[in-house]
C-alpha cells in the first residue's frame, strides 16, 4: 500500500480559513488519525485528499501519484483517485441489496460479471457478512450497515482507505467492538488508512500515530502515548483526556530538572529536557492517574512534590475513583484504583509525570 504526503494545505471558505499550512506524512500500511473538535479542519483535510474539496494552496501525493498541486494546477478528479471512503452516514443505497451495493462500484469499473460475483463474496466474507448478501439496508443493524459501507469501500481494492467518523452512529458498546474489529482488519490487510474522529478513546486505541488539530492547524503529531504523556501545548493537553494544568515561574533549574514556584509559594520539581530560564512562566500538564493520593497520616509519602489537600468531592466511575481536591488555591483532579477513606489527604506529584506545555 502507498504512503501519503500532504504538504502545506490551505483552504478558505469565504472569510474563514478552514486549513492553514496543514502538513503530514502517512507511512505505508499506517493507520493515521486526524483528531480534533468539530470545525477544526479534520474532515476538510480528508475531503481534500479524497478530491471532494479543492484547497487554494498545497500538494497531495499518494505513492508516486500527485493528486493535487496548486502551484502546478494539478487536480485529479475524485473518481480517478482510487480511494476507499467510508462516511459518517455510511451512505449505503437503500434500494439495493447488500450484494448490489458492493457490486455497483465494480460495474462502474466495467468488471466482468463472474469476477464481480467472486469479488463481492470474497469481501463479504472478509467483513463477516457472507450470509447477508440478499438483505436490504433497512433489514440490517447499524453495525452491520457500517460493515457493508466498509466492504463497499474495499471491494475495488483501493490504494488508500479514508474513514470519516465511521462509528459515530453506533452505541457505546458496539462502537468499542467496531473499532477493535476495524483496526484488526486494517492491520491484517496492511491498508494505509487515514481516520477522522473527535473521540479521544478511538484515536488512542486505534492509531499508529495521531495528528491533533485545532482551528485549521496541526497542533502536534505523535504516537498515542506521546500525545497523551507529552502534549506539546495546553490545547493538546486539555483535549486529549483529563489533565491538571499548573502554572508558575521557574525558581531554580539544573541539568534535567526545573523547580516551578506556584502562585501560593509551593515549589514543584519536574523533569525537563531543556534548562529553563529563571523567572520564566511555565505551565505543567499532569494527568489525574499520575497523582498518588494517600491519607494525610500516611508515612509512605514525604519529601518534595508532596502536598496536603482536602477532598472536595469523589465519584465512583467503575474501574476507578475520581477525586476533586483542594490545597489552598490549588485545585487538582486525581484518579485512584481504590478509595481513600478520609477527607484530608497527601498528594504526591511525580517529577517524571509532569509535561511542560506552551
Amino acid at each position: 500500500m502507498p504512503e501519503i504526503h500532504v504538504d502545506s494545505l490551505v483552504k478558505q471558505f469565504g472569510d474563514q480559513r478552514a486549513l492553514s499550512d496543514v502538513s503530514f506524512h502517512v507511512a505505508e500500511g499506517e493507520l493515521f488519525t486526524l483528531l480534533g473538535p468539530s470545525g477544526c479542519g479534520k474532515s476538510t483535510t480528508l475531503m481534500s485528499i479524497a478530491g471532494f474539496q479543492s484547497p487554494e494552496e498545497g500538494r497531495i501525493a499518494v505513492g508516486g501519484d500527485v493528486f493535487f498541486d496548486a502551484s502546478r494546477r494539478v487536480s485529479i478528479p475524485a473518481e480517478r483517485r482510487n480511494l476507499g471512503i467510508v462516511f459518517q452516514s455510511y451512505a449505503v443505497w437503500p434500494h439495493m441489496t447488500v450484494f448490489q451495493n458492493l457490486a455497483f462500484p465494480l460495474k462502474v469499473r466495467k468488471r466482468k460479471r463472474a469476477g464481480i460475483r467472486e469479488r463481492v463474496h470474497e469481501v463479504l466474507d472478509l467483513v463477516e457478512m457472507g450470509d447477508y448478501g440478499d438483505r436490504y439496508p433497512h433489514q440490517l443493524s447499524g453495525g452491520q450497515q457500517q460493515r457493508v459501507a466498509l466492504a463497499r469501500a474495499l471491494v475495488y481494492s483501493p490504494s488508500v482507505l479514508l474513514l470519516d467518523e465511521p462509528f459515530s452512529n453506533l452505541d457505546a458498546k458496539l462502537r468499542e467492538r467496531a473499532r477493535a474489529w476495524v483496526k484488526e482488519l486494517q492491520s491484517r490487510l496492511g491498508l494505509t488508512t487515514i481516520f477522522v474522529t473527535h473521540d479521544q478513546d478511538e484515536a488512542l486505541s486505534m492509531s499508529d500515530r495521531v495528528a491533533v488539530m485545532s482551528s485549521g492547524e496541526v497542533q502536534q503529531i505523535g504516537t498515542p502515548e506521546e500525545i497523551y504523556r507529552r502534549p506539546s501545548n495546553r490545547f493538546v493537553a486539555g483535549f486529549v483526556g483529563r489533565v491538571n494544568l499548573l502554572s508558575g515561574t521557574v525558581a531554580a533549574a539544573e541539568r534535567g530538572r526545573v523547580a516551578l514556584e506556584l502562585p501560593d509559594g509551593r515549589k514543584l520539581w519536574v523533569d525537563a529536557e531543556h534548562t529553563a530560564t529563571p523567572n520564566a512562566r511555565l505551565t505543567l500538564a499532569v494527568r489525574p492517574e499520575a497523582l498518588r493520593v494517600e491519607p494525610a497520616d500516611a508515612s509512605t509519602l514525604n519529601g518534595s512534590n508532596t502536598i496536603e489537600a482536602r477532598v472536595e468531592s469523589v465519584a465512583f466511575l467503575g474501574d476507578h475513583y475520581q477525586y476533586e481536591l483542594r490545597a489552598g488555591g490549588l485545585v487538582l483532579t486525581a484518579q485512584t484504583a481504590r478509595p481513600v477513606a478520609t477527607d484530608h489527604v497527601m498528594v504526591h506529584i511525580p517529577a517524571d509525570a509532569c509535561a511542560i506545555v506552551e
